[in-house]
């Protein structure tokens, strides 16, 4: 790292592999930045692809104590358009399209967004647009804004992105079906473009849109845009977007300095719209190329692994870049998979998985923190049996799945239905088994069978009402069979609620969320005290709840108390009707003293090293094939992919085998010590399984 040499008057371009040292350079360089006298806070942009990647440069700003003044810029690109598109508002909106150019804007989140584009899909979906296609109702709003953030993004017009969707769909027997659902959803975007217009709401895809077409081309916005900072770091390159590239491609000439920096072998970010293939046209526009070569995070046998890996996906070519990069292997360098196990059911694999987790904890000394836990994808039953097992030994787990429906998140489902409960006048009444999971959930130690008695006494299967009986009415059998103590916890709930109705229950939702946690839930003897996952979901419940009343309420004091009802009836519709929440910052915190379960991808964007790592399921086809999703494409809502071209089986194929190449070498570059491998011959729904990861890690057995 001495070696290189970063300057305050240059653009430089520096590279090399996950765990390299690269941001720490990025990190010096601020502060040399910083201690220049002429240099100010808010003359530098730290610009990142993610916010869960600017911890490093907040703590470091932190650190550095600095004098009262103008703060570094550390922000994303899509914070950033958002921004610009508010400050020059008054000169875009007259020549944007708006039926109303004097309304002011409504910035709309991505439930928001879903909750005005339902209704759209709702319509088509009552005329039969989407029976060709195995897909839910919530998953084609998603993958509609899906296609329409990812245009934009990629500079691409609503038809334009459609036309390339339509040469992507499957030859057979499906592609009617396809080609209709894809015209559908062209329908759907225009209709809601138009609404957004009329309305004057800005989702992302207008946003950024009004910010590439109208910020970037006016040419008094574009000056003063580009002339509020002098210097700018761009870390992660790689996982940003054309739309990202391309704006730093044009500051850059009006820049005294810059330094960007890429991951060698990055890109996973790529289904979000990331563009690694755009990085080298950046390293082409700076001054000096800087590389650094080795890593401080793999060991000897991580690298032997690395290059293993890459020599399967291509012999000659891959190796000699892996060795470029990381430098050749010590020769008898240890393995570094100490354990690979294979089991016939998916439980016993599992627990094999628990069990060594424990040892690693208790008898090898790890840190619960230093372990990740990681598979295709994380289901209910997964976390639930992990987390059960870790639990007979004290050690904590924390999950992080970004891509599941508020819904689906018992956590969630818990508060829903207890807001269903505390406001009797929505006329939305809970189901018996909502109920049941809620009273569960928000009790401690109170299990699902003694849940399901309680609420059938408490809460008769028969009743239309939002009532709620006393424990003490239950008879004294029932009573000693459910426990005084978890009988004394469920008044003291229905006691709050009670109360909660007699002062109004017109709380705005988000508050009445943000109470129930704090003056119940989160309290000794209730399911959220000791429950990390729960309280990183009702902190995001709040968050996205709060940000859906900003979006829609009205201005006047009257006004805003007839919307708490009203958008709290509909926040509540909208969260059970499966939609996906938006990736709010708090649920990339995890905490240091626990286990980590996540999908891989998840725990990739993260862009955290670990000692440990677990694969599990490694026969799963999830490793290695693309999510179903009819109604979009990554790859071919890309500006790079040819307008004409269809998308082929064999460009799937070799889609994939990089895919998989760049995913696994990204596991290992972020592992410090060991990776346990586990595999079933059965999968969590009882298929045999024998997915391509299988065969790669025979090879590498077979080699070792």
């Amino acid at each position: 790292m001495s070696t290189i040499a970063v300057t305050t008057n240059r653009k430089q371009f520096l590279s090399g592999p996950f765990g390299a040292g690269k941001t720490t350079v990025a990190l010096a360089h601020l502060q040399q930045l910083l201690r220049q006298e002429r240099v100010r806070g808010d003359d530098i942009l730290v610009l990142l692809p993610q916010r869960s990647l600017a911890a490093p440069y907040h703590a470091a700003l932190h650190a550095a104590a600095l004098p009262p003044g103008p703060t570094v810029r550390v922000t994303t690109f899509a914070s950033l358009a958002q921004q610009a598109v508010e400050l020059y508002w008054p000169l875009l909106a007259s020549t944007a399209g708006f039926a109303d150019p004097s309304r002011e804007p409504t910035f709309l989140t991505l439930e928001t967004s879903q909750y005005h584009m339902a209704p759209l899909v709702d319509a088509a979906d009552e005329a039969g647009a989407f029976d060709g296609v195995r897909v839910e109702r919530a998953r084609v709003v998603s993958q509609v804004l899906d296609n329409l953030n990812k245009a934009a993004l990629q500079g691409l017009s609503i038809d334009d992105a459609y036309a390339r969707l339509e040469l992507a769909a499957p030859l057979g027997e499906q592609r009617a079906a396809r080609l209709n659902a894809l015209r559908s959803a062209r329908k759907i975007s225009h209709e809601f473009r138009a609404l957004c217009l009329r309305e004057t709401l800005l989702d992302f895809s207008l946003q950024i849109t009004l910010f590439n077409t109208h910020v970037l081309t006016n040419p008094w916005s574009r000056t003063h845009l580009f002339r509020t900072h002098r210097h700018l770091i761009y870390d992660n390159v790689e996982e940003d977007t054309y739309s990202a590239h391309r704006l730093v491609a044009a500051w850059l000439p009006q820049l005294e300095s810059a330094l960007l920096i890429s991951d060698d072998d990055g890109g996973y970010r790529t289904f979000l719209g990331a563009d690694p293939d755009g990085v080298a046209a950046l390293r082409e526009r700076c001054d000096d190329m800087l590389t650094l070569p080795g890593s401080f995070v793999m060991q000897p046998g991580v690298a032997r692994l690395a290059h293993r890996v890459a020599a399967i996906f291509s012999p000659g070519q891959r190796g000699a870049e892996v060795t470029a990069t990381l430098g050749a292997p010590e020769r008898g360098a240890s393995a570094l998979v100490t354990s690979a196990e294979t089991f016939r059911f998916y439980p016993q694999m599992v627990a094999w998985a628990a069990e060594q987790i424990r040892r690693l904890v208790q008898e090898q000394g790890v840190a619960p923190g230093e372990i990740a836990v990681l598979a295709p994808f994380v289901s209910d039953a997964l976390r639930f049996s992990l987390q059960t097992a870790l639990e007979r030994h004290n050690i904590a787990l924390a999950t992080h799945r970004p891509s599941r429906a508020l819904q689906d998140e018992p956590a969630a489902r818990t508060l829903l239905t207890l807001a269903r409960l505390a406001h009797p006048f929505w006329g939305m009444a809970p189901a018996p088994p909502d109920v049941t999971l809620a009273l569960a959930m928000a009790i401690d130690d109170l299990d699902p069978v003694r849940a399901t008695l309680l609420s059938a006494i408490v809460y008769p299967p028969r009743r239309r009402d939002n009532e709620l009986g006393r424990f003490a009415t239950l008879t004294e059998e029932v009573r000693q069979r459910i426990s005084y103590t978890a009988g004394e916890r469920y008044d003291h709930l229905r006691a709050w609620l009670y109360a909660y109705r007699a002062e109004g229950a017109n709380l705005p939702l988000d508050q009445f969320f943000a109470r129930l946690f704090g003056e119940v839930l989160s309290q000794p003897g209730f399911g959220f005290h000791a429950n990390r996952d729960a309280a990183r979901v009702a902190s995001q419940l709040v968050e996205s709840a709060r940000k859906f009343r900003w979006a829609l309420e009205g201005k006047d004091a009257d006004a805003r108390e007839q919307d708490n009802v009203r958008f709290g009836r509909s926040y509540v519709q909208l969260a059970e009707s499966g939609v996906v929440g938006a990736l709010y910052l708090p649920g990339w915190r995890t905490p240091e003293d626990a286990v980590f379960l996540a999908p891989a991808y998840t725990f990739l964007l993260r862009n955290r090293p670990v000692d440990i790592q677990f694969w599990l399921d490694v026969g799963s086809t999830g490793w290695w094939e693309r999510l179903y999703q009819p109604l979009t494409h990554p790859f071919v809502l890309s500006a790079r992919w040819p307008l004409t071209a269809a998308w082929t089986d064999r460009d799937e194929y070799l889609t994939r085998q990089e895919t998989t190449r760049r995913l696994l070498l990204g596991l290992l570059r972020r592992t410090r010590r060991q990776v346990y491998l586990g595999a079933s011959d059965y999968s969590e729904s009882g298929y045999e399984q024998r997915g391509p990861l299988l065969g790669i890690v025979n090879q590498l057995l077979m080699n070792k």
